[in-house]
């Protein structure tokens, strides 16, 4: 009885041997000095703890609401303000693109039995140059009714020497001068020709001061 157990005693310790390197092989080798610290170690390591009932926190299932930064939306307005200056500095050197020539769209037609003079006559240059020497010839002068006709000759014969510095070849000048007394009366000064509409034109002009009035109408008839 004492060899059988014996015997049995050495098996189970052999058996044991077996078991425990078999299981402790690929493990830590601090688990072969201290087995029972290796075995409580990976029984902690696989149990997860239970969650409490009194520490439980309800979980939030609302999604977060998407919310527009003002750093974000003052970018966007900077950005849309950039491209706005852009395309505007665009359009401004495209129109101010020099060398352009100017395009005819409709061409001038010429009346039939109208004169077609290479250069017309310049109404508005002339009107200016009238304009200025009536104003500097007449601005201290006092009407007089004894000298107002010789005044009146001398005008036209000015004012066509003036006019004639800027007209065209073969047009002829014809100047009507009127002046008058400013007494608080009303005047009206009209004028009717016949003419070449297209060819021929006509400029007026008109000053007065404290005393007199003048008006000046210069007619420009071309000559074939």
């Amino acid at each position: 009885m004492d060899a059988t157990s014996d015997s049995k005693k050495l098996g189970a310790v052999k058996l044991s041997r077996v078991t425990f390197r078999a299981t402790n092989r690929d493990g830590d080798p601090s688990a072969l000095k201290n087995p029972a610290a290796a075995q409580s170690s990976r029984g902690a390591s696989n149990v997860k703890p239970l969650p409490s009932e009194g520490s439980s926190k309800p979980t939030d299932t609302k999604k977060p609401t998407q919310s527009i930064s003002l750093s974000g939306l003052l970018a966007a307005q900077r950005m849309t303000l950039r491209l706005k200056n852009q395309a505007a500095l665009r359009r401004k050197a495209r129109a101010r693109t020099p060398n352009r020539k100017p395009i005819n769209i409709i061409n001038e037609q010429v009346p039939a039995g109208s004169a077609n003079p290479a250069q017309r006559f310049p109404y508005s240059i002339a009107k200016e140059l009238i304009q200025d020497f009536l104003t500097a010839k007449l601005r201290n002068v006092t009407y007089d009714p004894s000298t107002s006709a010789d005044l009146t000759k001398n005008l036209c014969e000015d004012i066509k020497k003036i006019v004639r510095r800027v007209t065209p070849a073969r047009y002829k000048l014809i100047c009507n001068t009127a002046i008058g007394s400013k007494n608080q009366e009303d005047i009206l000064v009209t004028s009717q020709c016949l003419w070449d509409s297209y060819s021929d034109n006509i400029t007026s002009c008109s000053f007065q001061n404290s005393t007199m009035f003048c008006v000046v109408t210069v007619y420009a008839v071309y000559f074939e």
